[in-house]
């Protein structure tokens, strides 16, 4: 009776709902199964790297002894790149740090733009003037130009890219947090919780942000797929000067001059990183559904 109890708690009619709105989304689901596998392949190589026999989790491996790349085979399922590197266990090892890099550049920079643009919108006035000219100046700019800048004054390591792209992101979910805002602040609870005379920190934190965070949650998860794509993308045009990093965009510039005689030095790399964005993007709209009251209506 107590566990029928705690699992009627736990999954009330509201969040009931929510799952079905979502699994009736069978694209959404493909995405959702996907980011799993790669969530799951990064804690193995971080946390267990011996599940699957790897020796050396954070260094691709290279085999001066047979440099050229080799087609795939039954030995390198997913073939050789340059140099004598196995693509199978270098993209094993390039998914970890790709979405741990992701993360760690989404969460951070949606924290700071959630927070300031629930500030520039319950505040207003001069406050909300100048931290949207703020976010403005920052959206004048193209994101990869000013974090290429950015982290070419800091130096070129995966934490001046990181600090670089975090510092260029934030105005997005300023932005959107602040529409979302706009429309929450004025509603009936809020100036109920004003009048019972809860405080700004309050009304912003425990009244506001619960409500305007499903929908910035949907970015987030977007968002990660572009972030891998951004991160590689820098890797690729040499942002870091570290050799054999296990990274997808590294690696794809590693099969670069064999493209025409091995494709699939530069073809399997890329095709995870694709794979990846796409997954997220359904996974993200999955979640948008969840979400829209048109679509759970119609349940």
């Amino acid at each position: 009776m107590a566990k029928g109890g705690l699992t009627s708690r736990i999954l009330t009619p509201e969040r009931k709902l929510s799952l079905q709105v979502f699994f009736s989304n069978k694209l959404a689901v493909v995405g959702l199964v996907i980011v799993l596998a790669y969530v799951a392949d990064a804690l193995i190589v971080q946390f267990a790297p011996w599940l699957i026999g790897l020796k050396h989790p954070f260094e691709v491996i290279p085999d001066y002894s047979n440099p050229v790349p080799q087609p795939p085979s039954w030995k390198h399922p997913f073939g050789t790149t340059y140099p004598g590197i196995d693509l199978l266990r270098a993209v094993i090892k390039a998914i970890r740090l790709d979405l741990g890099l992701s993360v760690v550049v989404v969460v951070p920079g949606a924290l700071l733009g959630i927070v300031i643009g629930i500030v520039a919108t319950y505040f207003g006035g001069w406050i909300d003037d100048v931290l949207m000219r703020l976010t403005d100046i920052f959206f004048s700019v193209p994101y990869l130009v000013l974090a290429i800048a950015i982290g070419y004054a800091l130096g070129r390591t995966i934490t001046s890219m990181v600090i670089a792209l975090i510092i260029v992101w934030w105005p997005l979910y300023a932005r959107y947090t602040r529409s979302v805002t706009l429309q929450v602040k004025e509603l009936t609870f809020i100036e109920a919780a004003r009048a019972a005379g809860a405080s700004n920190y309050k009304i912003m934190f425990r009244h506001i942000l619960p409500n305007a965070l499903p929908p910035v949650l949907v970015q987030m998860s977007m968002d990660l797929g572009t972030i891998m794509i951004v991160i590689s993308g820098l890797a690729f045009i040499g942002f870091l000067p570290v050799a054999n990093i296990p990274e997808l965009g590294y690696l794809t510039t590693l099969g670069l001059n064999y493209i025409n005689t091995a494709p699939w030095t530069v073809l399997v790399p890329g095709v995870f990183i694709v794979i990846f964005a796409v997954s997220v993007y359904l996974l993200g709209m999955g979640l948008m559904d969840v979400i829209n009251p048109r679509r759970r209506s119609s349940l």
